[in-house]
């Protein structure tokens, strides 16, 4: 996190790659996929979570039994930390374009600096107030006619279903991630497109002879692209892949870090 100490007062203006407002199933869920492609992910939550209405969640894909709501948001929560995110309390009451980004300012006078504001909350919306005319016009992936603004879950188009509110973070952060790659040097848009979140079995690409992304790069690259151009492309897109190998120590080592975390919070559980 970068820093810099306003002229008045004792605030700071903390500089951020993205802020998420709302700390419910479709904000957590987009912090998960944000953090977890290295972006500088912060999350306000300190608003009213509508899943809170709910007094046990059945029809969560996962939980047979079903699970209280707020076992379900501290399982969230803990999950996008691991990730790499950084959530802290906060109602933010306003946020405006600048030539950077956004400001973002909280209830309690504190103002973050965002490229990128990620608008999640289902109540507690007044913050968007100056974009009130744009968000008549949101895409089915979040994004918003404001640079750099997306919107997600009920703000959006989801049902106001929990599941379909976390699927639907996870559409709007992978929109999110695509327009940061379209805005790499290293990378043409097609292949910023190119791009997805998932972990495989080691050797899955590296044991392969590349011919395939030979095939991609062959395909999709743009008239004006050299050999050489061609070449670190290629060494960029295995880089990638490769990255997404997971071997029998590490995967075994993550399993029952997951086993434990999810055994504490069921443990937790009132009768």
């Amino acid at each position: 996190m970068v820093e810099k100490e306003r002229t008045e007062g004792e605030r700071t203006a903390s500089n951020r790659d993205v802020v998420i407002v709302g700390g419910g199933a479709s904000g957590l869920s987009a912090a998960v996929f944000l953090a977890r492609y290295g972006l500088d992910t912060l999350v306000f939550d300190g608003g009213t979570a509508a899943i809170r209405q709910c007094v046990h969640l059945e029809n969560y894909l996962g939980f047979p039994g079903g699970i209280p709501p707020e076992t379900f948001l501290a399982m969230s929560r803990e999950q996008a930390e691991l990730a790499g995110a950084e959530i802290t309390d906060g109602m933010v009451v306003a946020a405006e374009k600048t030539d950077d980004g956004f400001r973002v300012t909280t209830q309690d006078g504190r103002e973050i600096e965002p490229n990128r504001l990620v608008a999640a909350s289902v109540y507690d919306d007044e913050y968007l107030s100056d974009f009130e005319t744009e968000l008549e016009s949101v895409e089915r992936d979040g994004k918003t006619p404001v640079s750099g603004l997306y919107v997600t879950g009920w703000l959006g188009e989801a049902e106001h279903q929990a599941i379909v509110s976390a699927g639907d973070g996870a559409r709007t952060a992978l929109a999110l991630v695509r327009d940061v790659r379209r805005e790499d040097e290293e990378l043409w848009d097609e292949a910023a497109e190119h791009y997805y979140d998932w972990t495989v079995e080691e050797g899955r690409y590296s044991g392969t002879n590349w011919e395939w992304l030979d095939d991609l790069i062959a395909e999709h690259a743009p008239e004006s692209a050299t050999p050489e151009d061609k070449k670190r492309m290629k060494e960029r897109l295995k880089r990638e892949y490769t990255s997404l190998e997971m071997d029998d120590t590490e995967r075994v080592k993550r399993a029952e870090r997951g086993r434990n975390l999810v055994r504490k919070h069921m443990e937790e559980i009132e009768p």
